[in-house]
């Protein structure tokens, strides 16, 4: 049955060998059965520019050019890997995709995006994300030494890790009513959203236009848990890691 799956927030790096090992096994496994892989961000646990490529990077790039020879792969960029560019992408054999994009599949249309847009609660970070996706702050930032980079990633880690502490699965840190409206006005054909940034899987129904348009928050895989959606023309499914591989 034609299928296409939807996966986000792993944050690979050097420090996640079995977590790495894992989504190999995921490609491989998949592999020729998909008519598409959409990542819907946080793939990596930092990027901090394609001239900057880690171990995983590297390995990552090419298990997923290998996948790529039978069905594409979309990526979206999230928080931790914004500053992912064409470069990787080339090279990875993968196609970036806008913050939001709404796509149709198998007859029925869905809007897809990391999710962090629709965090509206969290005002601090909101106006974080609008200065650092800022394009001049951006090429700025790839400008900088690497060293340089490499120190304000770690700043940036640290308070992000700070504020989680503090905030944990508080509200605040979720996807708003509002964040959801907002997207559906500016994408009214929606019939379902796919995305992931909360780590909180679960599938959600909100009203819009006298119709119920469901969410599906895509899980992490922390711990070798977690899963991916996959679409196909019976409709989404969640299913569970391991069920498959």
């Amino acid at each position: 049955m034609p299928q296409t799956l939807f996966i986000a927030d792993l944050h690979l790096s050097d420090d996640t060998p079995a977590l790495n090992r894992l989504f190999l096994q995921f490609l491989q496994a998949q592999q020729g059965g998909a008519d598409a892989l959409y990542i819907l961000g946080d793939l990596f646990e930092v990027w901090l520019g394609d001239d900057i490529l880690s171990n995983t990077a590297v390995e990552t790039a090419a298990a997923l050019k290998t996948f790529g020879r039978t069905a594409p792969v979309y990526f979206i960029c999230g928080n931790r890997d914004f500053l992912l560019g064409q470069d990787y992408a080339e090279r990875a054999g993968i196609t970036l995709l806008p913050d939001i994009r709404e796509i149709e599949l198998y007859g029925t249309h869905y809007l897809i995006s990391h999710g962090d847009e629709m965090c509206t609660d969290d005002v601090s970070y909101q106006r974080f994300r609008r200065i650092i996706r800022n394009p001049w702050l951006r090429k700025l930032l790839l400008a900088l030494p690497q060293s340089r980079r490499r120190k304000i990633a770690a700043k940036i880690r640290a308070a992000s890790k700070e504020k989680k502490q503090a905030m944990g699965h508080t509200p605040v840190s979720d996807v708003t009513e509002q964040g959801v409206q907002t997207a559906l006005n500016h994408h009214p054909q929606t019939e379902a959203l796919i995305h992931g940034h909360t780590h909180r899987p679960a599938v959600h129904e909100h009203g819009f236009n006298g119709r119920t348009v469901k969410r599906y928050v895509l899980p992490d895989w922390y711990g070798g848990s977690g899963g991916y959606l996959k679409v196909s023309p019976e409709g989404a499914e969640m299913v569970a890691l391991g069920t498959n591989l």
